[in-house]
C-alpha cells in the first residue's frame, strides 16, 4: 500500500472542487469512473478515477483509499497496490494547478542566438541554417501558456504538471545544449558541465 494515501490531499481556499461521473481510459479501454473537477485562481484542471479507486471528499480534505487486493484478479493485484498512490499525485498535482500553478524557465545560450514570437509560434535562431518554429499543440493551450521574455528566455506556465513538463521539454530538444560549449536551448536551474575539448599531440 502507498504510503502517500496516509494523509490527506488538502484543498486550499479558493479552490472548488465538483464530482461527477464520466467516461475515461484505463487498462487501454474506455470505463465510467469518476471525475473531479478542481477550479482555482490559475485555471481549471480534471482528473479521472477509475473505479477501481475509491475516493472520499470530507469537508477541504480528500482521502484516497487503498484497494482490497483480496478482491483483484491475481494477474491485476501488482497495479491495484499502486494505482492509488499514482491516483494520489495526480489529484495532488491538480490542486496545486489551479491553486500555484506551474511554470518552467528556458534559456536560449550562445552568440547570435535568440527567440522571438510571431502570434502564435516561437521562432527559434540557434546555429542552424534556418530559423525553427515551434507552437504549444491546440489540445495543450487549454492548460499551458508560453510567452518570451527578451530575446533569450521562454517561460512555459500553466495547470498541468505532465503538459507544462512536456512542452518545455520539446523547446529544450530544438537545441539540446552542447556538451563541450554550452549553446543551445536549457532550463534556467539546468547546470551543465562541460567536457574538456580534444587536445592534439604536438
Amino acid at each position: 500500500m502507498s504510503r502517500l494515501i496516509k494523509k490527506p490531499i488538502m484543498i486550499p481556499e479558493g479552490v472548488k472542487l465538483e464530482v461527477r461521473e464520466g467516461e475515461g481510459k484505463f487498462k487501454g479501454e474506455t470505463v465510467v469512473g469518476k471525475i473531479f473537477h478542481f477550479k482555482g485562481p490559475k485555471g481549471e484542471m480534471e482528473v479521472f478515477v477509475p473505479p477501481m479507486i475509491e475516493v472520499e471528499v470530507r469537508g477541504n480534505e480528500i482521502w484516497v483509499k487503498p484497494v482490497d487486493i483480496r478482491s483483484v484478479p491475481k494477474p491485476d493485484r501488482k497495479m491495484a497496490r499502486a494505482l492509488p498512490g499514482t491516483v494520489y499525485r495526480h489529484l495532488e498535482n491538480a490542486v496545486k494547478g489551479v491553486s500555484e500553478g506551474y511554470r518552467k524557465e528556458l534559456k536560449v545560450v550562445g552568440t547570435g542566438y535568440r527567440v522571438r514570437k510571431e502570434g502564435d509560434r516561437f521562432v527559434f535562431t540557434v546555429g542552424y541554417s534556418h530559423p525553427v518554429y515551434y507552437s504549444v499543440p491546440e489540445e495543450y493551450r487549454r492548460f499551458v501558456k508560453a510567452e518570451v521574455q527578451g530575446v533569450d528566455t521562454v517561460i512555459v506556465s500553466g495547470t498541468s504538471k505532465e503538459l507544462v513538463g512536456l512542452v518545455a521539454a520539446q523547446i529544450r530538444s530544438i537545441k539540446e545544449p552542447n556538451i563541450y560549449t554550452g549553446k543551445g536551448i536549457r532550463y534556467a536551474d539546468e547546470v551543465i558541465v562541460l567536457k574538456p575539448t580534444k587536445k592534439t599531440k604536438m
